[in-house]
């Protein structure tokens, strides 16, 4: 009889343990890359904000972060941007509207890791 971590081995092997990729290729409409990662990182914080340059600045930190996260994990498919989406969402929806340029300061949080929101991920 095998034991499990050598069947597990088998069947790794036998599937081919590399990035998942959709079938379509599409991930939100966005490429499942990391380019396509990074448009949507964008596009959802536009969405949300006209960021300041500060705020800009920031972000693109990031979303260094999450794309680092992400290709570490393989995880260019269209679960993991609906997940990354959802979870940036939710950062920027929590952010109180106070101050000239609330979002500054969020971002730079999240981009250092010192945000409340770090069990979001990719981004922490």
């Amino acid at each position: 009889m095998l034991k499990p971590a050598i069947l597990v081995a088998i069947v790794a092997l036998s599937f081919g343990c590399g990035p998942a990729k959709s079938s379509s290729g599409d991930c939100l409409s966005y490429g499942c890359d990391e380019g396509g990662a990074k448009d949507m990182m964008w596009a959802t914080l536009e969405g949300a904000y006209k960021p300041s340059d500060k705020a800009r600045a920031a972000f693109e930190g990031v979303v260094e972060n999450g794309v680092k996260v992400m290709a570490k994990e393989n995880a260019f498919v269209p679960e993991s941007f609906e997940l990354a989406r959802g979870n940036l969402q939710k950062f920027l929806s929590e952010i109180p509207e106070t101050g000239e340029d609330a979002l500054s300061p969020a971002l730079e949080d999240l981009k250092n890791k010192t945000h409340k929101a770090c069990s979001l991920w990719p981004y922490c």
